[in-house]
């Protein structure tokens, strides 16, 4: 499926938030947690993408330092992988790829974000027409097979040994905002919330439709009482949390953490 990598230098994706790890998402479903929970979608009722599906797709903006294009797919393993096409980096040096869940403006200099992925480098003197391809992960975890939250591919320099400028630890050469073109991975999910109940006594904020949008964890509190206290399983929560720290699927519930409960603002 994939033409040659070139000169391609492949890192295996590796969560950069400081203490995190993660197995990333591929496009089949995890297991739902054990037990009655109205609103969590049966996993043989969500769509499953099929090999070669192009997922997402964007291209580099910016000073024009980085020209090129990517494509989010997934591959024969079912596998979400980028691929980036024509790269043309201007002087010709090693450059760095990452993952990031930030929406960035056009002319943004320096990531400072609390979810990032690195995915491996192009070498320097890169050829353009040999095509980049990087695995995006494992059969599941990231993201819970819905990679949608992911909303840009930054570029940024190779490490060169150097002094790190504090200011700004990643600066950014280019990057290319990613647009999904999805089904509803999970049809089904709906949160209502039925009261506070043993596990489950934090705070609960509503939007302008007094549907609960987040919720604030108790002392005390398990994620699985939190989960059945608005009607989904586990694997729903962490679905609605991908970029939750220390780790997304983390089954310890952290006393003042704010878990989402809004598809919207996942």
């Amino acid at each position: 499926m994939t033409r040659g990598l070139g000169t391609l230098a492949i890192a295996l994706g590796i969560l950069l938030l400081a203490g995190c790890s993660a197995d990333a998402g591929a496009p089949t479903p995890g297991p739902s947690a054990s037990g009655s929970q109205n609103g969590s979608a049966a996993d043989d009722a969500r769509p499953v993408l099929s090999p070669g599906t192009t997922a997402a797709s964007g291209s580099f903006v910016g000073s024009g330092d980085v020209m090129g294009s990517v494509v989010v797919r997934v591959n024969d393993a079912g596998i979400f992988e980028l691929v980036v096409d024509d790269l043309v980096v201007s002087d010709s040096a090693a450059v760095q790829f990452t993952l990031t869940a930030d929406a960035l403006s056009p002319d943004e200099r320096c990531l400072d974000s609390d979810w990032r992925f690195g995915l491996g480098q192009a070498d320097a003197g890169h050829d353009p027409a040999a095509q980049l391809v990087f695995p995006i992960g494992g059969s599941d975890g990231i993201g819970q097979g819905d990679l949608s939250f992911i909303r840009e591919v930054v570029v940024t320099r190779a490490a060169s040994g150097g002094a790190v400028d504090k200011s700004c630890p990643i600066p950014i050469v280019s990057h290319a905002t990613l647009t999904w073109d999805t089904p509803d991975l999970r049809p089904g999910l709906s949160v209502a919330d039925s009261g506070a109940t043993t596990g489950a006594m934090g705070t609960v904020s509503l939007d302008s439709d007094d549907k609960p949008i987040a919720y604030t964890v108790a002392q005390g509190d398990t994620l699985a009482a939190v989960a059945e206290r608005f009607g989904i399983a586990l694997d729903d929560l962490f679905y609605l949390n991908p970029r939750r720290s220390p780790n997304p699927e983390d089954a310890q519930a952290f006393t003042g953490e704010t878990l989402n409960l809004s598809r919207e603002n996942r």
